[in-house]
């Protein structure tokens, strides 16, 4: 079984339509995501549709509950809360159930999906260095933990002897005694430096697991964000990937 795993969709359905094309032309043959299917950018219906039809494990996001009004809006900056507000005109009731439907955690061995951190995942606490990953390895019992947020890609590696450390890999082997926490980046507004779209492929097979970039529309994308009457930073921090 070969696993496409990706987060932070963020209503932006170029990004998702080439990380999916991607994906499947790498041989992924299900696919997880670890929430955040809305929020920022311009379609929001069109992204819930796709990922309804992957039929995979899916788990909110903040901005997911954000539009569901289960986060305050108080507690997101104000571009993010622009975004909101515009969103909630946009969905249907279908598209409000499916979010609502959404648990906060998922397992799918070996992995366990959480959208910010399993210790607390209504929290929406971000996980950024090696401490806090290697704190949050209590919280799960599965030997992979994925995650997003952040919308900065990582691997925090545990082996046996207890200590952790950062993984500088783009390909690297899921070992068996050793646990992990991985950021799978973000898809729709990557925030590393790198504008393309960020994903990962594992291989339950051979336990390997890799990240990948790929290249998508970005102009059009910052097109529909400004005639929606989006926040102009949302359409301009794509470029940059920042």
């Amino acid at each position: 079984m070969r696993v496409g795993i990706f987060s932070d969709i963020h209503s932006n359905l170029e990004a998702l339509d080439a990380v999916l094309q991607f994906l499947h032309s790498q041989g992924a043959d299900c696919f997880a995501c670890c929430g955040d299917i809305v929020g920022y950018g311009p379609d929001p219906r069109a992204c819930i549709e796709k990922i309804r039809a992957l039929r995979g494990p899916v788990v909110a996001g903040n901005h997911d509950w954000g539009v569901l009004g289960q986060t305050p809006v108080h507690q997101f900056n104000l571009a993010a809360r622009a975004a909101i507000e515009w969103t909630k005109g946009q969905l249907d009731e279908s598209d409000v159930s499916y979010l609502e439907s959404l648990s906060l955690t998922e397992r799918f061995e070996p992995l366990y999906l959480v959208h910010a951190s399993p210790s607390a995942p209504e929290q929406w606490e971000y996980i950024f260095v090696v401490s806090e990953a290697e704190a949050e390895m209590d919280y799960f019992s599965t030997r992979v933990c994925i995650v997003g947020h952040s919308h900065y890609p990582f691997v925090v590696e545990r082996r046996n002897d207890g200590r952790a450390k950062l993984v500088r890999r783009q390909r690297f082997e899921i070992r068996s005694g050793a646990k992990y926490v991985v950021n799978v980046g973000s898809v729709g507004q990557p925030r590393d430096g790198d504008p393309r779209a960020c994903c990962v492929l594992f291989d339950d097979d051979t336990k390997l697991m890799s990240f990948h970039r790929v290249e998508y529309d970005v102009k059009a994308v910052q097109e529909k964000i400004l005639r929606a009457g989006l926040p102009e930073f949302l359409a301009t921090r794509l470029s940059s990937g920042r």
